[in-house]
């Protein structure tokens, strides 16, 4: 029983630190997902899920199986380490009330920094206007507002939260051996670009947008402690935002 327990132990601790332990394990939770989201673009015209109706669910139904195979790699691969869920920023809040007005400053904060470095990116000519066609179907459509808000709440506002700021910028932080102050910057950084490539399907300048915003966001991990719950109540916030305006059709 001890020695079972003990293997278990040494696994956990290899599967941690070791570099090739962790470059593959990242790569078991996001190569898949990143394959499945080159094949729905290159299919094209697959882009909802028909709930009946004129009701519709935007994204491609193999995105969201790749969603699923991350998240359960994640599970796994964690539990073959020993960590909880506050290893990825998910410790239970001491008071709930001033998680949500932290989240809702920090929205405030994001949206007038988010403006200031689009208008940046414009200034040196770098384009940022998304394909946002895929969204098209929300126009006017109440049924498919409310579907499609709830949906982004958990796909966007929790899944890209949890997957990207709370796991991958830790696991890269692990794979670079020290916890130090520039380690986790480079996490930032690459877990931003990591997470632009996965909007492909709004074009470069979407890519580029996407990547500043996943910048903005991992800083606000770090500054809050790396409490991901904040977060995720901001990004909530943002596509409810971004969701209505499709609604009206901005």
């Amino acid at each position: 029983m001890n020695e079972t327990k003990s293997s278990k132990t040494k696994l956990g601790e290899i599967l941690q630190t070791n570099k090739f332990a962790i470059l593959l394990e990242i790569g078991v939770v996001f190569v898949p997902l990143y394959v499945l989201l080159i094949v729905s673009d290159k299919l094209g015209g697959n882009d909802f899920v028909l709930l009946g109706g004129n009701v519709v669910l935007v994204g491609a139904p193999i995105v969201y199986l790749g969603m699923i195979l991350a998240l359960v790699a994640v599970w796994v691969t964690s539990k073959m380490r020993g960590i909880s869920w506050s290893y990825f920023g998910l410790a239970r809040p001491k008071s709930w009330l001033r998680t949500i007005l932290m989240g809702i400053g920090m929205t405030i904060a994001f949206m007038v920094t988010a403006t200031l470095l689009v208008q940046l990116l414009k200034l040196v000519n770098l384009n940022t206007e998304a394909d946002l066609s895929r969204f098209a179907p929300l126009h006017g459509n109440l049924p498919n507002l409310v579907i499609n808000v709830v949906a982004l709440w958990f796909t966007a506002g929790f899944v890209e939260e949890f997957l990207w700021r709370g796991y991958l910028m830790n696991r890269l932080v692990d794979l670079l051996g020290k916890k130090t102050r520039l380690a986790w910057v480079i996490a930032l950084v690459g877990s931003s670009i990591i997470f632009g490539l996965g909007h492909t399907y709004q074009g470069l300048g979407g890519v580029i947008k996407i990547s500043a915003i996943g910048l903005l966001l991992g800083a606000g991990f770090l500054s809050v402690r790396r409490n991901l719950w904040p977060l995720i109540i901001v990004h909530v916030i943002i596509d409810t935002i971004s969701m209505v305006q499709h609604y009206f059709g901005g």
